[in-house]
C-alpha cells in the first residue's frame, strides 16, 4: 500500500520522538525504558490505525522489552558485569529502539523520493500558473479549499500545465496533489 502524506508525516513525528527518548538515556534517567514502551504502543496504534503490516514487527519488539522487564536477557544483548534488572531493560530498550527506528524509515522510505519528486513538479507548475496569471485569476474569495480546487481544474486544463499536472496527479493521487500545490503557493 502506498503511503499518502498524512501517513508519512505521522510516522515522520513518531521518527522525531527518537532523540528525546535517546536524550532520557544519555541522562541514565530511569523512564527510559518505560518511555520507549510508551512509544512504542504509539508507533503500533498509528501502524494499526493505517493498517500498515509493520505493526506486527512493532508489537514484537515491544515484547521483546516486556520480556526484559522481567529479567530476561535478549540473545542480541551482551552486559558486561552484573547484569542488573536496569541494565537488562535498558540495554534492551536501547535495541528495540534501534530496530523501530530503522523498520520506521523503511516504511516510509520508498515513499519519499516520489514526494520529493511531486514537491519539486508543484513547485515548477507553480511557478508557470503564477507567470501567466493563472493563480491570480483562480483566488475567489471561497476559502483555501475551494481556491485549490479551482487551481487544480485550471492546471488540468491548461494546455502548457496539463501534462505536468497529469504528472503530479500520477505520482500522488488526486487528493495529495492539493496538498502539494497548496504547499508549493505556501512558498
Amino acid at each position: 500500500m502506498a503511503l499518502n502524506v498524512v501517513q508519512i508525516e505521522e510516522i515522520s513525528a513518531l521518527l522525531r520522538e527518537v532523540p528525546r527518548l535517546v536524550d532520557r538515556q544519555e541522562q541514565r534517567r530511569a523512564d527510559f525504558g518505560g518511555g520507549v514502551e510508551g512509544w512504542l504502543k504509539m508507533v503500533e496504534t498509528v501502524l494499526e490505525n493505517n493498517r500498515l503490516a509493520a505493526v506486527s514487527q512493532v508489537a514484537a519488539l515491544r515484547s521483546l522489552l516486556l520480556q526484559a522487564a522481567r529479567g530476561v536477557i535478549p540473545g542480541e544483548i551482551s552486559l558486561g558485569g552484573r547484569p542488573t534488572p536496569r541494565r537488562i531493560l535498558d540495554a534492551t530498550a536501547s535495541l528495540v529502539l534501534q530496530k523501530c527506528n530503522q523498520l520506521l524509515h523503511e516504511v516510509i522510505a520508498e515513499r519519499q523520493s516520489t514526494h520529493q519528486e511531486a514537491e519539486r513538479v508543484a513547485r515548477q507548475l507553480m511557478a508557470v500558473a503564477e507567470v501567466k496569471g493563472i493563480i491570480e485569476r483562480c483566488r475567489n474569495g471561497g476559502g483555501r479549499q475551494a481556491y485549490l480546487q479551482t487551481l487544480q481544474a485550471a492546471l488540468a486544463t491548461d494546455p502548457d500545465l496539463a501534462g505536468g499536472h497529469t504528472h503530479l496527479v500520477s505520482l500522488v493521487g488526486k487528493s495529495d496533489a492539493l496538498i502539494f500545490l497548496d504547499r508549493a503557493t505556501l512558498q
